[in-house]
């Protein structure tokens, strides 16, 4: 990872790989939580985004930039509390009415 400033800092990265880690279903969320991987620099970032069809604007996803030392083998059920252990975070949808903001705190009690 480059220790040089980028991009993706603000608001999460625009150019990036993504793989998926799985499907969260604890709670009832089933939250979709991928790894994405800035083209620019190499840093990596948590997705968690979960949509609830029966209502509208209820889409929502979050980001957080992932420590050098985090496990490769996250459980998508680790990816809450992953996320709200960050110090920071980036989260937008429908919900929020945003492409995307910068957060900190909590984030499981907007999820259900």
């Amino acid at each position: 990872m480059s220790g040089a400033a980028c991009e993706c800092l603000e608001l999460g990265p625009s150019s990036y790989d993504e793989a998926s880690v799985g499907v969260d279903t604890s709670r009832g969320r089933f939250g979709d939580v991928s790894l994405r991987t800035c083209r620019a620099c190499g840093r990596r970032w948590l997705r968690y985004h979960v949509e609830y069809e029966a209502f509208t604007a209820s889409g929502r996803w979050f980001l957080g930039l992932l420590p050098d030392d985090a496990d490769a083998g996250l459980a998508p059920a680790e990816a809450v509390a992953l996320l709200q252990a960050l110090p920071w975070h980036v989260y937008g949808g429908s919900f929020f009415r945003t492409r995307g903001r910068r957060g900190t705190g909590p984030i499981d009690a907007i999820l259900l």
